[in-house]
């Protein structure tokens, strides 16, 4: 009987090793993972703070582009406006020519 004890003893020992290895194997794996968990959450700050500066020059690209296009389209109504006046003065100065006879 003290020999059956034994090898039981011996089994019980030889999975009580297994299982601890497994349970390392297993706690080696987790630490990792919190690890790569921790890189993935700092990469997501990164990668917000890199799409609030993207998005902080696009807002500045786009009043910049508005400006100029604002800049140009002042100018060629300027010029129109010109254009007219110099017609509406021309018409003007003509009829007032044939009106009054001189």
């Amino acid at each position: 009987m003290n020999e059956v004890e034994n090898e039981r003893q011996k089994r019980l020992d030889e999975r009580f090793q297994r299982d601890r290895r497994d349970i390392e194997k297993l706690e080696l794996r987790q630490e990792e993972e919190e690890e790569r968990g921790r890189r993935l959450a700092e990469l997501n700050i990164k990668m917000g703070e890199i799409l609030k500066n993207h998005e902080e020059k696009l807002t500045s690209h786009d009043r910049r582009i508005g400006a100029l296009e604002s800049v140009a389209g002042s100018r060629w109504n300027q010029l129109v406006n010109y254009l007219l006046a110099g017609v509406t003065g021309a018409v003007t100065a003509t009829a007032m020519k044939l009106i009054l006879g001189t």
